[in-house]
């Protein structure tokens, strides 16, 4: 099992003033909620949390330490507010779960291994899928799931029904839904452009004229 990821956080009484203010002190507010759980305004070390995020991602469990309470509260980060062209953060949404209830989450699907048809350049690998969606409790959280594609030739594919996934994981998608696929590398050759050429409406008029002037001499 992985080691837990502990963060430390205080009680945050600036909610809708002093924000900025915070900000500037260096700590960074958040807020922890859940299912039939009252939300919690907190605020955390900004040098600290950054580190805690890199390290925990998505669908890592963090051990969040509230000063004050003796228990720690088991949260998953669900979204994170940056500034546009900084990329400070700005803001942290964790979600606060029950370790005996299943919750639902969405994981990496990372494809393993290069087709033959792929390397000698006659197919094409093309991802239909990036995520699974999944469900479990939470200490069975995983953060990615491989898929090995070197056995595959053109025209074949694998599908959600062929993923391995570790007990306790039910996966939610379609079990039909293709996730990954060789096909044919078909090369676009470039169009050949007819020019037309124009005869000159001018001409065309001035020669119409010179027949109507001849007639009417005859």
């Amino acid at each position: 099992m992985a080691d837990a990821i502990i963060l430390n956080a205080d009680v945050r009484t600036a909610i809708r003033t002093g924000v900025k203010a915070l900000r500037r002190s260096g700590k960074v507010p958040a807020v922890v909620y859940g299912h039939k759980i009252a939300p919690t305004h907190i605020q955390l070390d900004t040098h600290e949390v950054t580190v805690t995020l890199q390290r925990a991602g998505r669908n890592r469990l963090i051990t969040l330490m509230v000063g004050g309470d003796a228990t720690p509260k088991m949260v998953l980060t669900r979204e994170i507010q940056r500034d546009p062209i900084k990329r400070i953060i700005k803001h942290i949404d964790f979600y606060e779960v029950s370790m005996t209830e299943k919750i639902i989450a969405q994981v990496r699907i990372n494809c393993l291994g290069e087709p033959a048809d792929v390397k000698s350049g006659a197919g094409v690998l093309l991802q239909e899928m990036n995520v699974l969606e999944i469900r479990c409790l939470p200490g069975d959280l995983i953060e990615s799931v491989s898929v090995d594609v070197s056995g595959l030739a053109i025209d074949g594919s694998i599908r959600v029904r062929e993923i391995a996934v570790p007990a306790g994981i039910e996966v939610m998608d379609e079990p039909n839904e293709e996730v990954v696929r060789v096909t044919r590398f078909i090369e676009v050759k470039e169009e050949e452009v007819v020019v037309v050429a124009e005869v000159p409406e001018v001409e065309v008029i001035e020669k119409g004229k010179k027949e109507e002037e001849e007639a009417e001499a005859e």
